[in-house]
């Protein structure tokens, strides 16, 4: 079983502790760290963790692995940290600001000999698997449309001018990194790294990147990725072959898939109740645990992580 400890108490890190226990004994959290002792011991009691710190020396030293799920700016100082004093590090998507941190992370961990894994769940899933796997029915892949719109629950609130982390362009948690990720991974996985990518950002008017779209070339096949934190999207997501296509309902939290042939026929593939984040987070931890008991970092992961993360910084700097 591996011992995990959580970097940070909010609702993300209350369901990586359920899904931790949805592993079948595999992970367990043991310890949380805030800067606040009291919120921590608040998060250990009502999460059912043993123990609280507000050191992070302490946290590391009482775990074998760690859970990152800090604001984004945070995650790369914190995984350096962790992985020096010889633990693995599971990091909260997006695991760096910069393609470099992401590198710096990969690299140290196999210096030191240890794991270190991005969070990001949904390419995880078997839903995911499954669309990989139906991909050689599709005939040549054409064209694809990636799409994740969400609205954001606060941006109401920003809107009538008060000043918000989720809308903070400061805090490096961009449209791209928090809701385009979901559709920019699964893309890359099933394409690989494009020959060329291109796009344009919305930037509202404080200098956040509150949505965008991305081209993916890859020559004989071209893919969309569209993305917002500021508009509510209607989907589907749609992978286009010459013989036949997928619809896919929600890249990021994925629970029906269609299968339509050029005849005319559809089949549905995967038919599921409305999938929670919560409820796929038990998939990445069981990825990142199969690599921390076979001690090697795994490259199909580690390789995703880096591309999406250069791809962003390309995205993210154009327009400024």
């Amino acid at each position: 079983m591996l011992r995990f400890g959580i970097i940070g108490t909010n609702f993300i890190s209350e369901w990586f502790a359920a899904a931790c226990r949805d592993t079948g004994g595999r992970a367990e959290p043991v310890a949380v760290y805030s800067r606040d002792l009291g919120r921590g011991r608040a998060f250990a009691d009502a999460n059912g963790i043993g123990a609280a710190h507000d050191d992070l020396e302490a946290l590391i030293e009482a775990v074998d692995a760690v859970y990152v799920a800090s604001p984004n700016a945070a995650h790369h100082p914190q995984a350096m940290r962790a992985i020096e004093a010889g633990r693995h590090v599971l990091v909260e998507k997006v695991s760096g600001v910069s393609s470099a941190q992401v590198e710096e992370i990969f690299a140290a961990a196999r210096a030191r000999g240890v794991v270190a894994m991005e969070a990001v769940r949904n390419v995880h899933t078997p839903a995911h698997a499954l669309v990989r796997a139906t991909l050689p029915r599709l005939g040549a892949v054409r064209h694809a449309r990636f799409e994740k719109l969400q609205y954001s629950s606060r941006y109401d609130r920003f809107r009538a001018g008060e000043q918000l982390n989720a809308f903070d362009p400061s805090l490096d948690n961009s449209a791209l990194a928090d809701i385009g990720v979901y559709c920019l991974q699964p893309a890359l996985d099933l394409f690989g790294e494009p020959a060329q990518a291109s796009g344009a950002s919305v930037w509202l008017a404080n200098g956040f990147e509150g949505g965008g779209s991305l081209q993916l070339d890859y020559g004989s096949t071209v893919v969309d990725v569209v993305y917002s934190k500021i508009a509510a999207g209607l989907g589907p997501s749609v992978i286009y072959g010459e013989d036949a296509a997928l619809t896919l309902d929600d890249p990021g939290e994925l629970s029906r898939i269609e299968l339509h042939e050029r005849g005319g026929a559809t089949t549905v593939l995967l038919e599921g109740q409305r999938v929670l984040p919560a409820e796929t987070m038990k998939h990445e931890i069981n990825d990142f645990v199969d690599q921390a008991e076979a001690g090697v970092i795994d490259r199909r992961w580690a390789e995703l992580s880096l591309a999406s993360r250069r791809i962003m910084d390309e995205q993210l700097s154009r327009g400024r």
